[in-house]
């Protein structure tokens, strides 16, 4: 409620210094507006849930199915802490990733930025953005032993 009055009395200065004729927040863009956070919040909260109720059922979370899940899950995140240079969704990966130094893999994902994410703001395709990232940081074990016995 403090932020509405907030919002409004921003809104009703605005006019008065800027000498606009007329600011109209309407309360169905305010609602919009926090529904879609709520959306977001609510899809993030259940991919990752997704993922941690797998572990719960004896399912490892550091296979390449569950690498795709939780990139095209949790890509927005990843996006962001991969800028920053760290973040937890970064450091969920470096551990799916059977990565030994947490930060050294988060500076290779933030050096290597452009590459893994450039102009995309969704991840398209999981499997396409995970052999880009296998190519920057190498091949985890499980995908190495997956290609040897292939080829054998």
């Amino acid at each position: 409620m403090r932020g509405m009055i907030r919002l409004g009395a921003l809104a009703l200065a605005g006019t008065a210094v800027a000498g606009c004729s007329q600011i109209t927040i309407t309360s169905d863009t305010i609602v919009d507006g926090t529904a879609r956070i709520a959306d977001a919040t609510t899809n993030a909260v259940q991919g990752t849930s997704n993922i941690t109720t797998d572990t719960a059922n004896d399912v490892d979370a550091r296979t390449h199915a569950a690498r795709r899940e939780f990139v095209d899950s949790q890509y927005a995140m990843l996006k962001r802490e991969a800028a920053q240079g760290s973040g937890e969704h970064l450091d969920a990966l470096a551990y799916m990733m059977h990565a030994q130094d947490t930060a050294a893999f988060d500076a290779q994902i933030q050096a290597h930025y452009q590459t893994l994410f450039g102009n995309a703001d969704e991840a398209g395709d999981a499997d396409q953005w995970l052999s880009q990232l296998y190519q920057v940081v190498g091949t985890p074990p499980d995908m190495a032993m997956a290609s040897a016995a292939t080829a054998g």
